[in-house]
């Protein structure tokens, strides 16, 4: 190993120190929009359940169902 391939690694490593310690302080949804709100912890199936009761998400996803079916064929 030459000094580059040394500096390289430190500055992987606290890159990786830095990413880890914003994931334990900010939790899994560190980066959403909703950061300020967000309990830190998202689940996908309760955000799924909430948008197929919205009936305009119901409306939008049909018609873009029929766009895609459209340029398939």
């Amino acid at each position: 190993m030459n000094l580059s391939s040394i500096i390289i690694l430190v500055i992987l490593a606290v890159l990786l120190f830095f990413a880890i310690r914003y994931l334990y302080r900010n939790g899994t949804c560190g980066a959403c929009p909703d950061h300020g709100s967000c309990s830190g912890h998202c689940s996908s199936r309760e955000l799924k359940k909430h948008l197929s009761e919205d009936p305009l998400y119901n409306e939008k996803s049909l018609q873009i169902d029929e766009i895609i079916k459209k340029h398939r064929i």
